[in-house]
């Protein structure tokens, strides 16, 4: 048998097929960690807004739920809402890099997961630092009985879910209307009122907390923490159908966009 048609081996199959789930995230992760400075600067900022949330909802209520309710809150948002995805898909269609990771392996939509998988992890990095030391200066209450730790680890996958497919939307508009900053801070405002991790649902009026339990925004932090908390698990069919439509629909927006690549400065 002559080389020219011998099988290839499995190392090269895997290296046509591009870095493996792991990797990719690795490398994303290390790229959202990295400078060290920046790291630091988010955690001492996260730190500075749990203390502050944490002082002022330990003068309304000294049982300590409310400090585990925004602390639960607060990794669930980091979870689901630090991603920022949208940049990277609207700086990469501009740009025109966005076509080169759809020709180049991996694949665009596990490029994608990674990436937002990896932004997730490096939100959470940000976020512990600060948890500790609320825990330490507000002797929060630690540990959830195993049904409840099970419902907020699904609800936040649902919630990573759901915040995905609204990155995709976000992107999305940002592009059509060429307000990219705009979109993404308009975004960033609205998820961090809308859903809890900023200020408490249940601290709302009456009539607003109805309004935001129809919009996506409280499946964010509220939903997670909720459910940690006792809530149940009757929400979480609504969030599925949340996460399921948002991603639907931001993934048939960016099929839409991509039928018709622009390339903005060159």
């Amino acid at each position: 048998m002559s080389a020219s048609s011998r099988p290839r081996s499995n190392s090269f199959a895997a290296a046509d097929r591009g870095p493996s789930w792991p990797e990719v995230v690795r490398i994303f992760a290390r790229q959202r960690l990295m400078p060290l400075s920046d790291f630091l600067g988010s955690a001492v900022g996260a730190a500075l807004v749990l203390l502050a949330q944490s002082a002022f909802l330990s003068g309304i209520d000294s049982s300590g739920e409310s400090l585990r309710y925004i602390v639960l809150a607060r990794i669930a948002f980091a979870t689901s809402g630090g991603q920022y995805l949208e940049r990277h898909l609207i700086n990469g269609y501009m740009s025109g890099s966005l076509l080169t990771s759809i020709l180049a392996p991996p694949d665009p939509i596990r490029l994608l997961a990674a990436r937002s998988i990896s932004g997730a992890l490096a939100s959470l990095a940000t976020i512990l630092p600060a948890m500790l030391l609320v825990a330490a200066v507000f002797r929060v209450p630690a540990g959830l009985p195993w049904p409840n730790l099970a419902l907020f680890l699904a609800s936040s996958l649902l919630a990573w879910g759901a915040a995905m497919g609204l990155s995709l939307i976000t992107a999305y508009l940002g592009v059509a209307l060429k307000q990219d900053e705009a979109a993404v801070q308009l975004k960033v405002f609205i998820t961090q009122l809308g859903s809890g991790a900023l200020i408490p649902i249940y601290l709302y009026p009456k009539w607003l907390q109805r309004v935001l339990s129809w919009l996506p925004f409280v499946h964010m932090a509220d939903t997670p923490a909720a459910m940690a908390l006792g809530a149940g698990p009757g929400r979480l069919g609504v969030q599925m159908l949340w996460a399921a439509g948002l991603l639907w629909a931001g993934a048939a927006l960016w099929r839409r966009r991509m039928r018709r690549l622009e390339v903005y400065g060159g």
